[in-house]
């Protein structure tokens, strides 16, 4: 997962899951904008789950989380919704495995 996602949303969806995603890095930032439209991120449980943004005539949604590993990655959500939907919210049950472990498996050594 690289360290800044845009997510944009006109007339339509647009769905994110990091629930298996490989954090190269600690911070990660989605800016979601959605108008009439919607954008769905999920995440595991097991990570910090934070977010800002405004929902005009729609909803603008972060269910923040802090994760018990102070190391953990953190997943910043920021943006906006104009007649639109923004969620992120964690993934029930899924949690982020070791990264060392992921990674060295991701690249074979």
């Amino acid at each position: 997962m690289g360290g800044r996602t845009n997510a944009f949303a006109l007339f339509g969806s647009v769905e994110i899951d990091l629930t298996e995603a490989l954090f190269g890095q600690r911070l990660t930032v989605i800016n979601a904008t959605s108008v009439f439209g919607s954008v769905e991120i999920k995440v595991p449980e097991n990570i910090s789950l934070r977010g800002s943004g405004t929902g005009i005539l729609g909803n603008f949604e972060v269910d923040t989380l802090e994760s018990a590993d102070p190391e953990a990655p953190v997943v910043l959500v920021n943006g906006y919704s104009v007649l639109g939907n923004v969620e992120a919210k964690p993934k029930r049950g899924k949690l982020i495995a070791n990264l060392h472990k992921q990674l060295r498996k991701h690249l074979g050594s």
